[in-house]
């Protein structure tokens, strides 16, 4: 049953991370474009 679970959450992180811009922009309120605009930003920034 543990094995399950943890199964269950990784499978919900992944989903997720896979789908971070929708729900930022859901939890936030922004536009989905803002959000994404600021994760590339982030990502060009650390290079």
């Amino acid at each position: 049953m543990g094995w399950f679970i943890l199964l269950v959450l990784l499978v919900g992180a992944v989903a997720a991370y896979k789908f971070r811009v929708p729900l930022i922009a859901k939890l936030t309120g922004q536009p989905q474009h803002r959000i994404q605009r600021a994760i590339e930003r982030r990502k060009n920034n650390k290079s």
